[in-house]
């Protein structure tokens, strides 16, 4: 076990977060933890986008020194600004940091392997390219000689990490991963304490407060990282029923699960439990949550985005709070900070931005601020000749406002895209093209399956507005809408109907919005109801990215939406248990303590079961974070090769056999274990590049085992490939191989096992002359 990385990463990241502290404390003056959860994010925010744009001059030392350099020009600034740290809430956030980075730890220890499963071999090859590149953009490693046609900010700060503290990045993948995890949970910590406590922080004593503060910490780390879908939870319940009801509950679970038969419900938990089904509940998709990812060993770029999408809610909440009379700082906020850490968040997932302007859309249309002091006087004085002074409490106001917002959201998007605008110039721009497709009436989800995905938190903001229209008999909208939700609850899980999933989330979405609008339930509201837009989009049409179905959109509103709930979750249950205002009476308070028991009993059901047999059944022998672990074991001939490839400088271009499947060992390993660019890897480059570009390759690659002198000759000069790899894939696809030492200036460099590595001297290649 490498403790000693284990250190060194942990007081990287905790440094470069005390160099974030100063800045976050200036971004989020008016929160009461001085945002100290949010600087880990910020500090790799800065840190990765000022090396983005001065890795298009060199990458490397050079790119990693500059956005050190950077970090530190803004910690200092920030510190003579004259700002004020909580040093409290500093030492919550790194221990919150801490726990989470060794838990994580703990879990890739005993599972450390980079494997094909998952897409890790797309996201270690993104690492492995970005280490050995020169300058940006990176060349693609499945597709030789042309630019990466995919978002890889998540992989770039691996990358810099790694080269910060000298470790290779078969390692550094897993400890990375551990890092990002405990920034997440810093970020959930700090920010729902700071919304559980900011809307009475000026009426109550400050040991309250900050008791307020830790519980509602917790409750968000707690269900942010450790907890997860019911699923498991009524798989363990159905087990236990009496014998006359169990088999028509279980032909129900099983109905409502896409990948679980009934006979499978009843099997014994945990000693037969594949913990991969309860990210899979909806047919045709996958409905992700971070300790299902953890577990997996996922650095996928819908995970690393989600510590800097708290980071930037953490932002709009800092302008929702900050006075009328503070300008400038708003305007900070709304035209700097948040559209600079939004357009890196665009690095490392492309759809993020388009969640940041929704978070900032709906910040905008309900902070108690006058919109027009964001804009210049004479912009202002010219709105204000149009549409005159409305009151928001009049539709007219309402609509005004929220189209304001929208406008300013927009702009708040330009400068976004301008932060990272050489990237939306080279990938985005030469990326595949995307349509937006209406999903047929018959292809949603059933309401039973949303149920077991979204059902915990449902049951929370259910009770959040029962309690809220309690407070109010006369709201009789809003007692009304909530009355008819249960009832509507209740119908569609008995006739089903091709609207339930819609009304499932609209309507509660409807209410949220009309007690955020009249101010009942404060910022939580715009978790709330941006987490709830997330879910009914998938319902009604998807993305179609170079590929078919509604997959991709799934994943990459789910995973924000759990993120985004988790943490209101953990403003809203306790606040729920502990009553507060004219409507604590008793029993609901008994009420809301059993709900809560229930929901971390049933949430924690899945960290209970898999974690337990992550450990009862490791993949190595003793505890390690190497993540080539794997290939020993899996691929063993190919190990020696793929280490002497890996010392090869620079990007020397290989040509390996194309597979013909992607989430195999056979997935052009070469390539995706070294960074060093192949011909063409697997079939992801059909949806980046087209298909019939890549089927070209796929050809002339056959060619070059199969052909004749020639023409291996001419495609190996016109690919400029420095190597030429026979393994067990290539084998098993094209039979006997003649050597490639037959062509002049071609030797055998490599000969182990059961692989053999030829060497291509481009200036003495040429075919050998024919017999006579």
């Amino acid at each position: 076990m490498e403790y000693g990385l284990v250190a060194l990463w942990w007081l990287t990241f905790v440094g470069l977060a005390l160099f974030g502290l100063p800045v976050a404390a200036w971004l989020c003056s008016s929160l009461p933890g001085r945002g100290a959860g949010f600087s880990f994010a910020i500090s790799l925010t800065i840190m990765t986008l000022v090396a983005f744009w001065v890795g298009f001059l060199s990458l490397g030392w050079v790119a990693l020194f500059a956005g050190l350099v950077a970090l530190a020009i803004c910690a200092v600034l920030a510190a003579r600004s004259g700002v004020e740290i909580d040093r409290r809430a500093t030492v919550e956030a790194v221990a919150v940091f801490t726990l989470v980075y060794l838990f994580v730890i703990a879990l890739r220890s005993v599972e450390p392997g980079i494997t094909p499963g998952g897409e890790k071999f797309l996201d270690f090859g993104l690492v492995a390219s970005l280490h050995r590149a020169g300058s940006l953009p990176i060349e693609d490693f499945w597709f030789a000689g042309e630019s990466m046609i995919y978002y890889y900010g998540g992989h770039f700060v691996v990358t810099l990490l790694a080269r910060l503290t000298d470790t290779v990045p078969w390692t550094a993948f897993n400890l990375a991963m551990a890092g990002l995890f405990g920034s997440l949970a810093a970020g959930a910590y700090e920010l729902a304490g700071a919304v559980a406590v900011g809307r009475r922080a000026r009426r109550t004593v400050l040991s309250y407060s900050s008791r307020t503060r830790r519980i509602a910490g917790a409750t968000a780390v707690f269900f942010t990282i450790f907890a997860s879908n019911p699923s498991t939870a009524v798989r363990l319940l159905i087990r236990r029923l009496p014998a006359s009801i169990r088999e028509g509950a279980a032909d129900a679970f099983a109905a409502a699960h896409s990948k679980l038969p009934d006979y499978q419900v009843l099997r014994p938990i945990p000693t037969d439990y594949q913990y991969k089904v309860a990210g899979r509940i909806i047919p045709e998709t996958y409905d992700p949550f971070p300790l299902f990812g953890a577990i997996r060993g996922d650095i996928r770029p819908y995970f690393t985005s989600t510590p800097f999408l708290l980071c930037v809610v953490g932002l709009c909440y800092a302008y929702y709070r900050t006075p009328a009379a503070s300008v400038r700082r708003r305007r900070a906020l709304v035209f700097g900070a948040v559209p600079v850490v939004g357009g890196f968040m665009a690095l490392v997932n492309t759809w993020s931005l388009a969640i940041v302007l929704g978070v900032t859309w709906l910040t905008l249309t309900f902070a108690p601020t006058d919109l027009r002091s964001l804009v210049p006087t004479r912009l202002a004085t010219r709105i204000d000749r149009i549409v005159g002074h409305p009151t928001t409490d009049r539709p007219r106001g309402a609509l005004v406002r929220t189209a304001g917002a929208a406008g300013l959201s927009a702009v708040v998007g330009v400068i976004g895209v301008l932060a990272a605008l050489p990237f939306f110039l080279g990938p985005v721009q030469a990326g595949p093209s995307t349509s937006l497709m209406v999903l047929a009436a018959a292809a949603r989800s059933s309401i039973d399956s949303l149920l077991l995905v979204h059902g915990a938190f449902l049951a929370i903001f259910l009770t959040l507005l029962l309690a809220r229209s309690r407070r109010r008999w006369s709201s009789t909208v809003a007692v009304a809408g909530g009355l008819g939700f249960v009832a509507l609850v209740a119908l569609v899980a008995l006739v089903p109907s091709a609207l339930a999933p819609i009304a499932l989330f609209a309507v509660p979405l409807v209410l949220c919005w009309y007690l955020l609008a009249t101010d009942r339930i404060g910022f939580v509201g715009v978790l709330v109801v941006a987490g709830f837009g997330l879910l009914v989009l998938p319902e009604l049409g998807f993305l179609a990215e170079g590929g078919d179905g509604r997959f991709n959109t799934v994943v990459k509103t789910y995973m924000p939406t759990w993120i985004l709930w988790a943490s209101a979750t953990g403003v809203v249950l306790p606040r729920l248990v502990r009553g507060r205002g004219p409507w604590n009476w008793t029993r609901r308070q008994q009420v809301a303590s059993v709900l809560a028991a229930v929901l971390v009993l049933s949430t924690a059901a899945f960290g209970g079961v898999a974690v337990q047999r992550h450990f009862a059944d490791p993949n190595v022998e003793e505890p390690t974070l190497d993540g080539l672990a794997a290939a020993e074991e899996n691929v063993p001939g190919q190990v020696a090769a793929i280490r002497w490839l890996d010392n090869r400088s620079g990007r020397p271009a290989i040509v390996s056999a194309p597979s013909r499947y992607v989430y195999r060992w056979s997935a052009s390993p070469a390539a995706s274990l070294t960074g060093v660019p192949t011909v063409v890897g697997v079939s992801h480059e059909a949806q980046y590049r087209g298909r019939q570009t890549y089927l070209d390759r796929v050809y002339a690659v056959n060619t070059i085992y199969l052909g004749s002198a020639e023409r291996r000759a001419a495609l190996l000069e016109r690919y400029d490939a420095k190597y030429v790899y026979v393994g067990p894939t290539e084998r098993d696809r094209y039979g006997d191989i003649r050597p490639f030492s037959e062509l002049q200036g071609v030797t055998v460099a490599f000969a182990a096992d059961n692989v053999t590595i030829y060497a291509v001297d481009q200036e003495r290649l040429e075919a050998p002359p024919e017999e006579t």
